[in-house]
């Protein structure tokens, strides 16, 4: 009942608190800029579903989770409101980004080190185990600013964040209920609640944005409950229906893989094409299903069956190590990545002679036609 209780009044807090925030973005004219060439949405949209995503979160876990069962909330807490405020600020004056790497900086550091929840072992992937303090301590911050990072990066498109979001609190709650961490539980299912009633006002055609005051707060939760998970995996055992799970840090990389390949993979190629990796481009997988002609609905469902079933694999393969895991995890993943390019390449192709024939290119396919003829005319 605990659970149902902390689901509901998350749900409840945020599917009416945001048509208010709504009209009063309208009225105080605060909206997403829909100018910039890479924005996937062209008409005026509020992006201040972060405000009523926290407030949610907030009021339910304080309201529900005992301090007894979770001694770590207000650190957890405390390192949620910085990231929340600088997202905040982000939207409203947007901010450059040693600033915010600063303030996730900060949040990392509260809870690798004032918190302590940190990842202190590898559990054999590549060859390390337990790691030194210090050591735990760096890695574990540099952990969760990517891991922040990468679910900012990953809400471009109606639904998308919030839909992973859902998916990966909800297994979260599952396996905390499961080892009898009900705090953590309850943690995990207050987030499923909240994104559940922002996703209703999210799906195409979206009414708000979470914001960066959202995604980074998403991705914050997130990355906290993957290393508590990691964490209490060492201690106690965590079954999946029948199935029992050994290859702990293996399952954690199926669970984010969507918005971590996403962001190596866009980084990279700006890096291998002189460009700085935090230049915001349209290259994101969601923008190249977009650009095919997928629907922003169609795009967020193909990316979540597409890491429900990298979670079933890493679910059925656990007879594997993490290192023996995750690197089937990695390699199909590039597999699915190249057929993907491969079809986009032709698409591509087929789009030019179009263009050249004098026909006029999609919505979608706009954004991209300049400079698929820019490239093409260069081979």
């Amino acid at each position: 009942m605990l659970l149902l209780f902390t689901f509901l009044s998350s749900l409840l807090m945020v599917s009416l608190s945001i048509p208010s925030i709504i009209n009063l973005a309208f009225k105080k004219r605060l909206f997403d800029n829909p100018n910039e060439q890479r924005k996937v949405h062209k008409r005026i949209i509020p992006n201040f579903g972060g405000i009523a995503i926290f407030t949610g979160f907030l009021f339910s876990s304080c309201l529900f989770i005992p301090s007894e069962i979770l001694p770590e909330a207000n650190l957890l807490m405390a390192g949620g409101l910085v990231l929340f405020m600088i997202g905040l600020n982000d939207d409203i004056v947007d901010l450059g980004p040693r600033i915010k790497f600063a303030a996730q900086a900060g949040s990392a550091f509260i809870i690798a080190y004032v918190a302590d929840i940190r990842i202190s072992n590898l559990h054999g992937f590549l060859g390390y185990g337990e790691l030194e303090y210090y050591s735990s301590i760096v890695f574990t911050m540099v952990v969760i600013v990517g891991i922040v990072n990468a679910f900012n990066l990953i809400d471009g498109i109606d639904g998308l964040a919030a839909s992973l979001g859902i998916l990966l609190s909800v297994l979260y709650s599952y396996f905390f209920w499961q080892t009898g961490q009900t705090g953590w539980a309850c943690l995990s299912i207050a987030l499923t609640g909240s994104l559940l009633g922002f996703l209703i006002f999210n799906v195409t055609p979206a009414r708000i944005f979470m914001g960066d005051s959202g995604s980074l707060l998403l991705g914050f939760v997130a990355v906290v409950l993957s290393i508590k998970f990691i964490d209490i995996s060492a201690s106690e055992q965590v079954r999946f229906g029948l199935i029992s799970i050994n290859s702990t840090l293996g399952l954690v990389v199926a669970i984010l893989i969507i918005p971590i390949f996403d962001t190596l993979r866009v980084f990279i190629l700006r890096i291998l094409r002189n460009r700085s990796p935090f230049k915001a481009d349209n290259n994101h997988l969601h923008h190249r299903l977009l650009f095919i002609g997928f629907s922003h609905m169609q795009s967020t469902l193909i990316l979540v069956i597409v890491n429900i079933l990298f979670i079933l694999m890493a679910v059925s393969l656990q007879d594997l190590n993490d290192t023996q895991l995750i690197s089937t995890l990695i390699l199909t993943i590039m597999i699915v990545n190249g057929l993907l390019s491969l079809y986009i390449s032709s698409y591509k192709r087929n789009l030019f002679s179009r263009v050249r024939a004098g026909e006029r290119p999609t919505v979608n396919e706009k954004s991209f036609a300049d400079e698929v003829l820019e490239q093409i005319s260069e081979n």
